[in-house]
């Protein structure tokens, strides 16, 4: 594994991440049904342009990116673990994840700012959101940690911060691995195919 120190979201960040499979699409690499053929599409159109499709923001995303500072600093203070904060943690050409933090030898962490009623559902809730477990699942495949804390947050409530320590699962870990492994087949073979009917596809 390469760590990339670059600074989340920046034009850097965008580059290192172009053409690969990563965990914030790691649900539908599990899954390996049509949500990973679109995924594919994508990341193959993605080495073809050099252009990333990762432009949409929302002001939920936008307000998340502000927070994630004080955030950090809460789980920090809370937790009394130190942030080694990354860029991009790249495990090949095709595959890498970009956790919030690595903790330790054997940790990390995935940082959360939801809005007021989100959070509220947050304070109440038993489970994680799937899609966040095969996010963070999928980071732990990456970087080969052992667990994972699920950190939310929103300054504007008196229980600020909601901590819950998530533990590698190998099971998930093998259909993540598949997932990879199906996805970076069929992008090579696709790959393949537009290069013998069109020649050179740069």
């Amino acid at each position: 594994m390469i760590i990339h120190d670059v600074e989340q979201g920046t034009p850097e960040w965008h580059t290192i991440r172009l053409g690969k499979l990563t965990a914030s699409q790691a649900q539908a690499i599990a899954t390996a049904g049509k949500g990973l053929e679109t995924l594919v599409y994508k990341k193959v159109a993605e080495k073809l342009t050099g252009k990333a499709d990762d432009g949409y923001t929302n002001a939920n995303m936008e307000r998340g990116n502000e927070l994630e500072a004080m955030a950090r600093n809460a789980y920090e203070l809370e937790s009394g673990n130190v942030v080694d904060q990354v860029g991009f943690c790249e495990l090949d050409e095709y595959c890498g994840a970009s956790p919030d933090g690595l903790i330790g030898g054997g940790g990390l962490v995935e940082i959360k700012c939801k809005s007021d009623p989100v959070f509220v559902k947050e304070l109440l809730a038993s489970e994680i959101d799937p899609a966040h477990v095969w996010q963070m699942q999928m980071q732990m495949f990456v970087t080969g940690r052992k667990w994972c804390d699920y950190a939310v947050f929103n300054p504007d409530f008196p229980q600020n911060l909601i901590v819950k320590r998530v533990e590698r699962d190998e099971v998930a870990i093998d259909k993540i691995r598949a997932g990879v492994e199906t996805g970076k087949a069929i992008i090579k073979s696709t790959l393949l195919k537009i290069t013998n009917k069109y020649g050179k596809t740069k």
